[in-house]
């Protein structure tokens, strides 16, 4: 069995929406406690919608797929999505301004970490969120757009229960953020600083 890690870019085709729509799907059945949607809400997505998921220049969704030998076809496996700053919604800023995050440093949010329980500890997630990373490394985003390198924070919540979810993120040096209260549902947030 191989592994490929690819990012979705656009022109996103049909096939990729669908591909990710099962996977997304799968994830909200299988460990739904690791999400803030639930799958009875994303079932009921139009194609349109699950197209916008794909299409930001703001955000980036990267994937792990396998192929068995002598397979032309992959599965998709795992996910991680990056929203840049011009991708964040004001509702989710104002929590971050209340008190007092991300006035200085560029943020970006690491949503929708997931790897399929059948390929789980083979570093597949290890794998994803060093891409996630370095796009966030590399991304220049607009709104954010001043003269001077400004520092880069990558946000992300982790559910209190998930200890191996929890040792990945501090792995990649993921540290509690402190100054952002836990979301009241059982998840807390983590932060890594990106130069």
């Amino acid at each position: 069995m191989t592994y490929r890690l690819f990012p979705i870019t656009e022109p996103v085709t049909h096939e990729d929406i669908e591909n990710y729509k099962a996977l997304r799907l799968t994830s909200l059945k299988i460990d739904p406690s690791s999400f803030s949607s639930t799958y009875e809400r994303e079932i009921a997505f139009t194609p349109e919608i699950w197209a916008q998921r794909l299409t930001s220049r703001f955000k980036r969704t990267f994937i792990t797929s396998t192929k068995d030998e002598g397979s032309i076809s992959e599965t998709w496996i795992g996910m991680v999505s990056v929203l840049g700053p011009s991708e964040l919604i004001p509702s989710m800023l104002e929590l971050f301004e209340r008190v007092g995050v991300g006035s200085d440093w560029d943020m970006y949010i690491l949503v929708g970490m997931w790897v399929h329980p059948e390929h789980r500890g083979r570093g597949l997630g290890t794998r994803l969120v060093k891409e996630g990373v370095e796009w966030v490394r590399t991304n220049m985003d607009p709104k954010n757009d001043v003269e001077g390198r400004r520092d880069k924070m990558v946000l992300l919540l982790v559910g209190d229960d998930n200890a191996s979810g929890r040792a990945l993120y501090q792995k990649m040096g993921f540290t509690d953020s402190t100054s952002m209260p836990p979301d009241g549902e059982g998840h807390s947030w983590m932060s890594l600083k990106v130069s």
